[in-house]
């Protein structure tokens, strides 16, 4: 990066470890800050997970920022207990709690922007990681030197030129031990896979982070792509997100356009290939199948659609006697009336063929259907002949006298309710979203 994308006139928060890479940066950052009109504060995390070790990194840290008067911030967790509470590795927990630090500074106003160490070697190390565990196109890369409120001004540079500067300027750092354990993969990766590979393909380091750039342009574009393969309409019952992704879209532009429904309704990270496999599926199986996704969120094949939504489905309202009025039928206000009504989806019927026992209710097993002009069958196969969603066809509200039903609100009447030239008494039925 170094200088040129750096802010002007904001506060900064400097994680600093000890280590030798934020060390380096701490100290070019003060040495430009008064040039980039910007002020700095400094962070360390404490992880407790080396004892007195860990507590002589901290102090060493809060020493620095005395040196060079910046004013101290410091964390501090338990991360094996906090990995042993939410069921994840350590590595993963120290991660987690470091950035939760880091937002909390965001949040609370005593920063604008978080600057960290990362380096091109950590870029490189990353790649790899990521490709051996199966990320996806534009996952690859990872960092970037400017991700949102996150800074990485030594993104551009090796490990090498960041200690040369260190030794340079003669400043002191510390090591974290931790760091030459081969017990977390990362650190396997960084210490013996990454020499090993550049020894053998010299500049692999360099190609691994060209390829993560590539990869991350050729991503956003298949997203660009994907957006066509999106629809977004009204919600048809109850938990319809409305979303849905057509089953003819390239498997992927299918995968990622899926992927833009799932963190639009919230999945941002707890999501697996296996998912996205499951999704792909749909595409082959008839309509009605169903694939349960995190969060409570689940897709289903409708048509030529795979839908999306983010409820269970269950039944808005009881079965209501039949009668003139208004009544509420979850997001939907009916109506039933003697006075002409307008509208998209109004129905009109002779109220004089309507039985005394008529209801209000959902579909059930054994309903059969009269089409206006047309013949008998089961209620079902007419949903479904008309291509109604599965969801839309559990939810809507029928006029039913035992199992004929005599009217689908906003769809159709029977061929028995229709009005002809002995009508004397007309009946609206109509169905509108309530605001």
């Amino acid at each position: 990066m170094w200088t040129k994308d750096l802010p002007n006139n904001v506060k900064i928060a400097v994680a600093v470890s000890g280590g030798a890479d934020s060390v380096a940066l701490l100290d070019r950052l003060v040495c430009v800050a008064l040039e980039k009109g910007f002020s700095l504060l400094v962070v360390h995390c404490e992880h407790g997970i080396r004892g007195a070790e860990s507590l002589a990194d901290a102090e060493f840290v809060r020493g620095l920022a005395e040196e060079y008067g910046l004013e101290f911030v410091l964390f501090s967790e338990d991360c094996p207990a906090l990995a042993k509470r939410l069921g994840i590795g350590l590595e993963e927990a120290a991660r987690t709690f470091r950035y939760r630090c880091f937002e909390r500074l965001l949040s609370d106003g005593k920063a604008e922007y978080i600057a960290l160490a990362h380096h091109k070697d950590d870029g490189a190390e990353t790649a790899l990681f990521r490709l051996c565990r199966g990320t996806s196109l534009g996952g690859v890369l990872g960092m970037s030197a400017v991700s949102g409120r996150y800074l990485r001004p030594l993104l551009g540079e090796r490990k090498q030129e960041i200690l040369r500067y260190v030794a340079k300027r003669g400043l002191q750092y510390r090591e974290d031990s931790t760091n030459f354990e081969r017990d977390a993969a990362r650190n396997r990766i960084r210490l013996d896979v990454l020499p090993a590979l550049e020894e053998a393909v010299p500049g692999a380091k360099e190609n691994l982070i060209a390829f993560g750039v590539r990869a991350k342009e050729d991503d956003e574009y298949l997203y660009s792509l994907a957006k066509e393969w999106l629809e977004i309409s009204s919600p048809a019952s109850k938990g319809d997100s409305g979303w849905s992704v057509g089953v003819d879209a390239p498997p992927p532009l299918f995968r990622r356009a899926c992927l833009t429904v799932m963190k639009t309704l919230g999945i941002e990270k707890n999501y697996t290939q296996k998912h996205l496999l499951a999704l792909q599926n749909l595409c082959n199986l008839q309509t009605g199948a169903r694939v349960d996704l995190p969060q409570g969120v689940f897709a289903e094949r409708s048509y030529q659609k795979i839908r999306f939504y983010t409820g269970d489905g269950e039944e808005y309202a009881p079965c209501i006697p039949f009668a003139c009025g208004r009544f509420s039928w979850g997001r939907y206000e009916l109506t039933v009336s003697r006075t002409p009504l307008e509208g998209v989806g109004v129905l009109r019927l002779d109220e004089e063929k309507i039985p005394a026992g008529g209801e209000i209710r959902t579909r059930r097993e054994g309903d059969t259907f009269h089409k206006f002009g047309g013949g008998r069958k089961s209620l079902k196969k007419y949903l479904i002949d008309i291509k109604l969603p599965k969801r839309q066809r559990e939810e809507l509200p029928l006029l039913a006298d035992g199992e004929e039903i005599l009217a689908v609100f906003g769809v159709e009447i029977s061929e028995r309710v229709k009005v002809d030239n002995q009508t004397k008494k007309i009946l609206y039925l109509a169905m509108n979203e309530r605001e």
